[in-house]
């Protein structure tokens, strides 16, 4: 990142750290669809090339929403317009194991936030 770029504007706690949360979608019984929610603002490009950059592979565009899609079939959906970011947990993976397999993609996230 060049010394004369800021870095994204992340939602801010009260005490002014960045505060990001990983939340099971309401509608998904399955925990199978995970996600959090950035501002609007921040460089969606950079954080798409970022995430490419991490070794994800980029998946055809459903409109404006990028995909990115891991070696095990898990997916990340980037919606800029609302700030949206989705986790697809891939079907074949334990119950069990399905908020730890979305918050490895979390991480992924938030790495490629740092770098971008």
């Amino acid at each position: 990142m060049p010394a004369s770029s800021t870095p994204p504007a992340l939602p801010a706690a009260p005490s002014g750290r960045l505060s990001l949360a990983l939340s099971r979608e309401f509608a998904c019984i399955r925990s199978l669809a995970w996600r959090t929610d950035l501002p609007t603002a921040i460089d969606w490009v950079a954080l798409g090339a970022a995430l490419e950059a991490s070794g994800l592979v980029r998946l055809a565009p459903v409109g404006k929403m990028q995909r990115f899609g891991s070696a095990t079939g898990d997916e990340i959906a980037l919606v800029p317009v609302t700030g949206r970011v989705q986790f697809r947990v891939q079907y074949s993976i334990p119950e069990h194991d399905r908020k730890f397999a979305a918050e490895r993609l979390f991480q992924l996230v938030v790495y490629a936030l740092l770098r971008s």
